[in-house]
């Protein structure tokens, strides 16, 4: 059953699955900080503050919960299908107290924000570390595992695509109080909907070993081995890149650019090569192994940032750069989770322990601990600069911000995320076909 071929019902309930997980942190990283500011009248600096405290704190939880997951019994419907719907149910109820029970208080708005906020980020890791915990057990199979993730990669570009073009459409300006309601109300219906009908039409084939649990000191120790370890150093790095571009961006287009609908337009330019780099880093990855492939891909973004430093105003530049940034993330994205099974497995060779929950726990903890510094230094830095919501034209000193924000310091950042994996990351092309054999004649023994 481990290698059996994964039918196109079960590959689409896999794709539904993932594209019901792609609104939360899609929209919070987004729009949350603008919303924050110019419809419930709080300072970007105190956003900045419980984005940081929040994000810590979960950076503590998040490998607890994926300890707990890996923990949870195996029923006949498998050991994360539960748990991933009892996260959706929270996350849900909890996205929707994150934005109308600040823009509905007549008072404490920060304190129902900060109460909503810490809590998304203990119920998002039930969610989204049952959900990362699925590829590794649906499937041994390379091939199998490098179509799903591209599978995740294509749906997470088409999510991106379908947000990004909507949402400043639904908006029409970044105070319209009654785009917002529309937003949320949409995005949660997509959570709700999505999410349970993918997680009951996918399966769960590898079954944990029977006696092989492991315990908290364990964990610490699989969070120490090496191809973990600079995986989440690099995915750091890269996704608070990622996530500062996404929380100015409303910021960047709407006072330098003078238009948020320009936003709709890069984002639907950036999807279409997106989907074709998610298409084909597959094969690529198979030929030459998804070290390299990941790198390049890596490389192709930095790039695409660099050459708008000659004109941050262009936009034929500006359409250029996203033409090119789609290719790099088409690479990225997908690998980033076929990492994470191969280490997985790494785990297992090692240690002779599985711990998917406990590797998911990082997708989560990144996801989350980065949102919390990507929108906490544009929070920051935008006070520092003496920010201005009501006024529809900023200072220099804000403007200079924006631009440091959207480009200077996620190029920086990327770049010793580069450094990071390809100096670091042991797990080659031909050191994972070596681990898959090993691992094979391993559980051939067993059985």
């Amino acid at each position: 059953m481990e290698h059996k071929k994964i039918g196109l019902k079960e590959k689409l309930a896999y794709a539904s699955v993932n594209f019901g997980n792609i609104p939360i942190m899609t929209v919070i990283n987004g729009y949350l900080l603008i919303f924050y500011t110019n419809i419930c009248g709080l300072d970007p600096a105190a956003c900045a503050t419980l984005f940081l405290i929040a994000r810590i704190l979960d950076g503590l939880m998040d490998p607890l919960v994926g300890y707990a997951i890996d923990h949870l019994p195996n029923t006949r419907f498998g050991r994360f299908r539960p748990s991933l719907i009892v996260g959706t149910v929270l996350c849900s109820l909890n996205f929707l107290l994150l934005w109308f029970g600040p823009m509905l208080a007549t008072s404490g708005k920060l304190v129902i924000a900060y109460i909503s906020y810490l809590l998304i980020g203990f119920n998002f890791p039930i969610m989204d570390v049952s959900l990362n915990s699925l590829l590794p057990v649906m499937t041994t199979d390379d091939k199998e595992r490098n179509t799903l993730s591209s599978i995740k990669g294509v749906i997470y570009a088409i999510g991106a695509l379908a947000f990004g073009v909507a949402a400043p459409l639904i908006l029409g300006n970044i105070s319209n109080r009654q785009g917002y309601v529309r937003l949320i109300l949409i995005s949660t219906t997509i959570i709700f909907i999505f999410s349970i009908i993918g997680t009951l039409g996918v399966k769960e084939r590898v079954k944990p070993q029977t006696g092989k649990r492991y315990g908290i000191k364990e964990l610490f120790k699989f969070l120490g081995q090496k191809p973990v370890y600079i995986t989440f150093l690099t995915i750091l790095f890269f996704t608070i890149g990622n996530n500062i571009v996404s929380t100015i961006n409303t910021f960047f287009f709407t006072y330098i650019m003078g238009s948020l609908k320009l936003l709709s337009i890069v984002t639907l330019v950036t999807c279409v090569t997106l989907i074709f780099g998610t298409v084909l880093v597959g094969r690529l990855a198979a030929k030459h192994g998804k070290k390299k492939m990941f790198l390049i891909g890596l490389a192709i973004l930095s790039f695409s940032s660099i050459i708008r430093f000659i004109d941050v105003r262009s936009v034929p530049l500006l359409i250029l750069s996203s033409l090119i940034a789609g290719i790099g993330s088409g690479f990225v994205a997908p690998l980033i989770y076929g990492i994470q099974a191969d280490n997985t497995d790494y785990i297992e060779l090692k240690m002779n322990q599985r711990a998917e929950g406990a590797i998911a726990s990082l997708s989560s903890f990144i996801s989350q601990f980065a949102t919390g510094i990507g929108g906490a230094i544009p929070g920051y830095l935008l006070t520092f600069a003496k920010f201005d919501s009501t006024a529809s034209v900023q200072s220099e000193g804000v403007n200079t911000v924006i631009i440091l924000c959207a480009l200077v310091i996620p190029t920086i950042i990327n770049l010793i995320g580069v450094v990071i994996f390809g100096k670091g990351y042991p797990i080659t092309k031909e050191e994972l076909e070596k681990q898959n054999e090993l691992l094979t004649l391993r559980r051939s023994k067993d059985f």
